[in-house]
Formats: C-alpha cells, sequence, structure tokens
C-alpha cells in the first residue's frame, strides 16, 4: 500500500512539473510575436496552466501532509520541443495547430497516467478528473479547428444525382 502511494505521488510530482512547464511554454509564446494568429490561445493556455498549477500545489499540500511542492524539474518535458519549434522555425498555422493538439494530448495522457492508481484520494481524483475534461475540451476544439481549415480527403468534382 505504501509503494503505491510513493507511485502515485511521484505521478503527481510529474503532472506539477508539466503543469509548470507548460505554463513556462506558454509564458514565453504569449511574449514572442511571431505567431500572432495564436496569441489568443497561448493566453489562455498560459492563465489555464496557472491556474491549474495553483489548485495542484493545494492538493499536493493537503495530500502530503501540508509539506510545499519542491520545485520540481521533469526530465521529459512534454512542453520543451514545443517551443523551442515555435521560437526557432517559421511553421504554418497548420503545422503549429498539429504540434499544439500533440502536446496537449500528452499532458492529458499524463493526467490519465495519474487517475489509473487506485489509491488515489477521492477529492484528488475528482480534481485531476476535472481538469483533463477541460484539456480535452481544447483539444476537441483544436482538433475541430483542424478539421474545419484544413481537412483533407476527396473533393466532389461532380454533382450528385438522386
Amino acid at each position: 500500500m505504501e509503494r503505491e502511494r510513493s507511485a502515485w505521488e511521484n505521478a503527481l510530482n510529474e503532472l506539477v512539473a508539466q503543469t509548470k512547464a507548460c505554463e513556462h511554454t506558454y509564458g514565453t509564446l504569449i511574449q514572442s510575436d511571431r505567431y500572432p494568429t495564436w496569441q489568443t490561445y497561448f493566453k489562455k493556455r498560459h492563465f489555464e496552466e496557472r491556474d491549474f498549477d495553483k489548485i495542484l500545489a493545494d492538493e499536493y499540500h493537503a495530500v502530503n501532509e501540508n509539506k510545499v511542492v519542491p520545485d520540481i524539474r521533469t526530465d521529459t518535458p512534454i512542453f520543451e520541443p514545443l517551443e523551442k519549434q515555435l521560437l526557432e522555425k517559421n511553421l504554418s498555422d497548420r503545422e503549429v495547430i498539429v504540434l499544439i493538439t500533440a502536446n496537449e494530448e500528452a499532458l492529458v495522457l499524463q493526467y490519465q497516467n495519474l487517475l489509473a492508481f487506485d489509491k488515489l484520494p477521492k477529492t484528488t481524483s475528482a480534481l485531476l478528473q476535472s481538469q483533463a475534461e477541460d484539456l480535452n475540451s481544447t483539444i476537441q476544439s483544436l482538433r475541430m479547428d483542424y478539421n474545419t481549415k484544413y481537412r483533407t480527403g476527396p473533393t466532389e468534382t461532380q454533382p450528385r444525382t438522386l
């Protein structure tokens, strides 16, 4: 039982680190003027992640007997490659939406991995589930935008006959 607690605490630490890294990435992208059409999205996600980070820090504090969240760094930051690519390359809007969607999906996977633990406290689980649902809504919105703007497939060249 103690081993599983340690495992989900480690997963929570990793999620806290990923959330901080995500917030940092979007904050950096806000300051960049390379993708003006994406500035609103970058701001929205930056402030969402800031809120998520505060909520996760409070939850960490509660489940770890009032310990303060350590300054955790992740060995595999999800958003660092996204930040580098967006700052160093001149990508099309289509490439940007694909990159962002993939990174947001990877972040949701972090939530899902943590939610898979049976011994996760119920309040922590409910909180994480809510945040994961918010991220899933964001991903669905990105996918709909992609499909609306860049939908591929055969184009109809002949009128249909009834």
